[in-house]
């Protein structure tokens, strides 16, 4: 997949509509902020690219080592508890075991194992929890991207 920089987010996608079957939609979204003017049909996970970091072991200047950051957000809707969030937070942590189990560890194509890093905190609006986990994703980029 060399020549899309961002193909590991199209397969954290694919992987995720495969493996967690509860989630009514998976797609990429330009960033976190976009979340908020959109009203997904939940329960949903949108793919956002949160940039990216030269590794420590950079090799040379034609060849490097790059961790992208992937935020993965669940999002969920509950009207239990509405006025406190306290419905979502029930919905979301089986959600968030199934996608951790489907992601942690495993190797999208022209990429290392996903590994788990810090995430953002969680946000909660008019019924909906986002729950952000995020991963680092290593490959290697050369002069063919």
């Amino acid at each position: 997949m060399p020549g899309d920089w961002l193909h590991v987010g199209a397969q954290i996608a694919d992987r995720l509509r495969a493996q967690v079957p509860e989630l009514r939609q998976v797609r990429m979204a330009v960033s976190i902020a976009e979340l908020g003017d959109i009203t997904p049909a939940a329960p949903a996970a949108w793919v956002v690219w949160d940039g990216d970091q030269i590794a420590d072991d950079a090799r040379s200047g034609a060849s490097q080592c790059v961790d992208q950051r992937w935020l993965v957000v669940l999002i969920v809707r509950s009207a239990r508890e509405a006025d406190a969030g306290g419905g979502v937070v029930a919905e979301a942590g089986l959600l968030m075991s199934e996608a951790l189990s489907a992601l942690m560890g495993w190797s999208p194509a022209g990429g290392m194992a996903l590994r788990r890093t810090s995430a953002p905190t969680p946000g909660y609006q008019a019924g909906y929890g986002y729950y952000p986990i995020a991963f680092n994703c290593r490959i290697v980029a050369s002069g063919a991207y």
